[in-house]
C-alpha cells in the first residue's frame, strides 16, 4: 500500500511538473494530459497487485491459524486418550486387569 501511494506521489508530481510546462503548448498539453492519465492508470495497477498480495496473505495466515487451532485441539485429545492406552497396554505386558 506504501508503494502505491508512493508511486501515485511521484506520478502526481511529475504529471504537475509537466503540466505546467505543457500548457504553453497545446500538442504538449494533450501529451502531458496522457501522460498523466497513464500514470494514474499505473498507480492503480500497483494499488490492485497490493491488494491482492494482502488478500492472499490474509487468507495464507487465516489458514494457518486454522491449521494450529486443529492441530492443538488433535494434541489434546491424543493426550487424553494416551494415558487410558498406555494403562490398558500397560495391563496386558503386565497380565494384570485395568479399573475403567
Amino acid at each position: 500500500m506504501i508503494l502505491s501511494r508512493v508511486c501515485l506521489f511521484v506520478a502526481g508530481a511529475a504529471a504537475a511538473a509537466v503540466v505546467r510546462e505543457a500548457s504553453k503548448s497545446e500538442s504538449l498539453h494533450d501529451g502531458a494530459v496522457r501522460l498523466a492519465a497513464a500514470g494514474l492508470r499505473a498507480a492503480d495497477v500497483v494499488s490492485a497487485a497490493t491488494q491482492t498480495i494482502a488478500d492472499e496473505a490474509a487468507d495464507i495466515n487465516a489458514e494457518a491459524r486454522r491449521q494450529a487451532r486443529i492441530d492443538a485441539a488433535v494434541k489434546e485429545r491424543l493426550a487424553d486418550l494416551e494415558e487410558g492406552i498406555r494403562a490398558e497396554v500397560t495391563a496386558e505386558v503386565d497380565g494384570t486387569e485395568v479399573d475403567e
